[in-house]
């Protein structure tokens, strides 16, 4: 299946229908109307559109929550690192990506 889009949290309203701050969802169904379908652990979430960041690719860098605690773009795992480091492997899933400190979210 092709990737619509993907989409996180933008507050806290999202956050209440079960979406954690971070960490991005792969977008199942964008309609014409304000809300988006989202994959939560393969249950289908409406999200309203103005609560969520969208873009159109996975991103390929770790998610600033709260500094230094990250997300994994690849498995969505919660690390810590100290700030400042360029890149970080996760522990879950193995792989390397780089940080992006500037996308605290």
């Amino acid at each position: 299946m092709a990737d619509i889009g993907w989409a996180r949290s933008r507050g806290d309203r999202a956050e209440g229908q079960g979406l954690r701050r971070g960490a991005w969802y792969r977008v199942v169904e964008d309609t014409a109307k304000d809300y988006v379908v989202v994959d939560v652990h393969h249950v289908e979430i409406r999200v309203e559109k103005k609560d969520l960041d969208i873009r159109g690719e996975r991103p390929k860098a770790w998610s600033v929550v709260r500094q230094p605690h990250l997300v994994c773009p690849g498995c969505a795992a919660r690390a810590v690192v100290p700030e400042g480091m360029k890149d970080a492997k996760c522990n879950e899933c193995g792989r390397a990506f780089p940080i992006d400190w500037k996308d605290s979210s």
